[in-house]
């Protein structure tokens, strides 16, 4: 994602602000665009033919963190017409964050970003994702945020009146680009359901042939929407919350002296994944007369189940990298811009009623099915417009990213795929 038109965009929204003046714009946001981000201002401050420099609050070579900050030793663009050389971002708390943190927003709040200093120590190249950072080109600076700021905005997973039916539709604009969501379990759980459904009762879902762990699309074992939605649903008393790991597994497909219960590693109502697992297992567009919706599941502990909030898609991951016999089997939504093959990561992609997300090997796109239409596990990306100002950020994604230069799991929509939302999170995921 180029993030000219984006700073050209908070300037409009939040004038000459004491951020832009002093040469630095802070975003809040959705965690997914993370990656774009860095790309985005990395390439635009070489392209203006300076020299970028990526700060973070952990040693990790293959992932951001919450907290991170991106400096040019020139302007990011020639084109923006007040100093602007440093980014801080900060995306500890979801989407909703881009509104409730903002500057234009009449009730927000300041949250915390990082200011390098010069006792940042330099990483290793990037790993994984970040493989586009060179040795040296990251610093851990510890987590230490010595600045506590409104943001100028940000990007959100869906739209503004998904997460607070209060906020006004006209101030979100389709970012110009979609993201595709998945279902990622523990391994002990990929493990024990990839050789339950290698048996008749299984439903012969997996080729006996796959060897253990393989994770390439035909041999990734599958849960489906049903059972998704029973695991996540408020339904306490459900076979899905009483029935253990048998509910997904038999038995004798269970490794031995696993603890019977199975745990949902979910996001809080801030979150984007969090709001379009709602939409998409919940049906909660589904207003109206007649109605629809399945409230989410609590913060629960039961003796066969339970549902924990973790405030960042790192902190679900930690959640889902837990694989002990006490930890029975785990289970969480994260956007396909997460890929744990190749890494440290353990957890791994399902498929969804029998259709993968993902590649299954390191440095996939993760968006192949989906940008087919075979897969509809994908919302559309937007952008916090407040008076609808922030225009030139839609005409800046869209003019700037090129096809396959996005991060994994996100695409450009009505570009790399005629499948969409048509602008709209309640809408279905069709050709348009």
């Amino acid at each position: 994602m180029k993030l000219s038109k984006l700073m050209i965009a908070a300037i409009a929204v939040c004038g000459a602000s004491q951020a832009m003046a002093a040469g630095v714009t802070r975003l809040t946001g959705s965690s997914a665009s993370s990656i774009n981000v860095v790309r985005g201002a990395v390439n635009m401050c070489v392209n203006n033919g300076g020299s970028a420099l990526v700060y973070k609050t952990t040693a990790a070579t293959n992932a951001l963190g919450n907290q991170f900050t991106v400096t040019c030793s020139t302007d990011f663009d020639a084109t923006i017409p007040v100093t602007a050389n440093e980014l801080r971002v900060n995306v500890a708390n979801g989407s909703e964050t881009a509104i409730t943190n903002a500057a234009a927003y009449p009730s927000s709040t300041a949250t915390t970003f990082l200011v390098p200093t010069g006792s940042c120590t330099p990483l290793a190249a990037g790993t994984e994702a970040l493989s586009f950072l060179a040795a040296g080109q990251m610093l851990n600076c510890g987590t230490t945020l010595a600045d506590s700021s409104k943001s100028d905005g940000g990007f959100l997973d869906v739209e503004g009146p998904i997460f607070n039916t209060a906020y006004d539709g006209g101030d979100f604009t389709a970012a110009g680009f979609s993201q595709v969501f998945g279902i990622a379990v523990n391994s002990t759980l990929y493990n024990d359901l990839q050789a339950y459904q290698k048996t008749a009762a299984g439903g012969n879902v997996v080729p006996a042939t796959c060897a253990a762990g393989d994770t390439t699309p035909a041999c990734q074992p599958s849960l489906s929407r049903a059972q998704v939605e029973s695991l996540i649903n408020s339904a306490t008393s459900n076979p899905a919350k009483t029935g253990g790991l048998a509910y997904l597994v038999a038995a004798a497909n269970q490794t031995t002296g696993l603890t019977n219960k199975i745990t949902y590693c979910k996001r809080p109502q801030s979150s984007g994944t969090q709001q379009s697992a709602q939409l998409y297992f919940l049906n909660y567009d589904a207003q109206g007369p007649l109605g629809g919706k399945e409230p989410i599941v609590g913060n629960v502990t039961l003796s066969k189940y339970a549902s924990v909030e973790n405030a960042s898609s790192g902190n679900v991951k930690t959640c889902l990298n837990a694989n002990t016999l006490a930890d029975g089997y785990k289970f969480g939504a994260l956007s396909l811009e997460n890929n744990p093959i190749g890494g440290a990561d353990t957890y791994r992609f399902v498929r969804l009623n029998e259709v993968s997300a993902t590649e299954g090997v390191a440095g996939a796109s993760q968006t192949a099915t989906a940008i087919a239409g075979r897969y509809d596990f994908v919302y559309e990306l937007s952008a916090y417009c407040p008076a609808g100002t922030c225009a030139p950020v839609i005409d800046g994604i869209k003019s700037a990213v090129t096809a396959g230069s996005s991060s994994p799991g996100i695409f450009i929509t009505g570009v790399e795929s005629k499948f969409g939302r048509g602008g709209n999170s309640n809408k279905p995921y069709a050709s348009r």
